[in-house]
């Protein structure tokens, strides 16, 4: 073999040589690429998550909030989650009584029909119903069913208690209504006491007039937020309030009807009325929130 082609292949060799090492130093360096790669995602894909856990444990509160005291019993909730279920109606006169024990069994709740309120209003349990609908809430299905005969529901002490309308107006509760991040001024809580009055949602006490002024103009208001002895006006105290800022009590005259009571101590206001009052009261501030988180 002559010293030139020696040369030429020892000169191959080392090229040989060469493009080996740098593809082993590529393919290192690929490697510890994907290798730390591989390390970044379970971060990446571990703060996502706890991103992803936050904001559903905000959501979460947000949809359990208390929007009013007392708190509805595990027997209520119940009853107010199946009131909201769907259901079908096929029913060719019926007997109201086999309705509703149809309607406990599918949807799981006590149900109760008051033979002496229907009584007095010439009813009867048996009273037929003639109904054909589908796909309808259990709620919207009982005033369908009730209405027509001057009769309503109520949730009364865990149980659906089917009852006339005339004694379900007169059955009114108190609920207290957290109401602070909705009011900070006066003007907030008598705009939203007013919104409340004018909704469809039941009937109100009429108001004592001049009372609160003329016993005011007797008694000098006390300091710290206190309502004079007796009545009279009182101030709703906060950082965010001006001084001498009032509100009227809100007495009533005797009589049918509903009631709220503003008690500046802890932002909320008392209102007293009747079941399905409640319910388009719970809705309505959940609408207002609603209106105002979108802004």
């Amino acid at each position: 073999m002559s010293w030139l082609l020696k040369k030429k292949i020892v000169a191959a060799l080392l090229c040989v040589l060469a493009v080996g090492s740098s593809m082993l130093v590529a393919t290192a360096e690929v490697k510890k690429k994907t290798v730390a790669s591989e390390a970044e995602k379970p971060v990446a894909q571990n703060m996502i998550a706890f991103k992803e856990a936050a904001l559903s444990q905000q959501q979460q509160k947000k949809k359990t909030q208390q929007i009013f005291y007392p708190a509805l019993t595990k027997r209520e909730l119940k009853i107010q989650e199946a009131l909201a279920e769907e259901t079908d109606c096929d029913f060719p006169d019926l007997p109201l009584s086999e309705i509703m024990a149809l309607f406990s069994e599918r949807h799981g709740i006590p149900i109760l029909i008051s033979g002496n309120d229907l009584g007095e209003e010439g009813l009867t349990p048996d009273e037929p119903v003639n109904l054909h609908v589908k796909s309808i809430t259990l709620s919207d299905a009982l005033d369908l069913i009730l209405e027509p005969m001057g009769l309503t529901y109520l949730v009364e002490h865990g149980v659906l208690k089917i009852t006339t309308s005339m004694k379900a107006s007169d059955k009114l509760t108190s609920r207290v209504y957290p109401v602070g991040d909705l009011c900070r001024t006066v003007e907030d809580y008598l705009t939203l006491e007013s919104a409340l009055r004018n909704a469809d949602l039941g009937d109100w006490r009429a108001r004592k007039t001049g009372c609160a002024s003329e016993k005011t103009n007797d008694q000098p208001q006390q300091s710290g937020g206190q309502a004079p002895a007796g009545g009279g006006f009182f101030n709703i105290p906060d950082g965010n309030f001006k001084g001498g800022e009032s509100v009227d009590p809100l007495l009533y005259e005797d009589g049918h009807g509903g009631t709220i009571t503003i008690v500046q101590q802890c932002r909320a206001l008392v209102i007293s009325q009747t079941y399905h009052a409640h319910k388009v009261i719970v809705d309505l501030l959940t609408q207002i929130r609603e209106a105002r988180a979108s802004e």
